[in-house]
């Protein structure tokens, strides 16, 4: 039998694992030219749609990418 805190602590070592892709995924749009839009640099409301969206669909990335209509996955 799994105890809470073991349950807690793989649902935090999987957000950790999920954040960590996301940041990769982030930088690897940094040394993209800023003439195209996955290329220019993040809004502040497209920021703020990405925390929101982080927030609904964890680490889908697909799901997210859907929701932030000018950034691929």
């Amino acid at each position: 039998m799994t105890s809470a805190s073991t349950k807690v602590g793989e649902i935090f070592s999987a957000a950790g694992a999920a954040f960590t892709k996301l940041g990769e995924l982030t930088m690897q749009l940094h040394p993209v030219a800023d003439s195209s839009p996955a290329g220019a640099k993040w809004t502040d409301a497209e920021i703020a749609l990405l925390r929101a969206s982080v927030q609904r669909f964890g680490d889908d990335l697909h799901r997210i990418s859907a929701l932030i209509k000018d950034r691929t996955v």
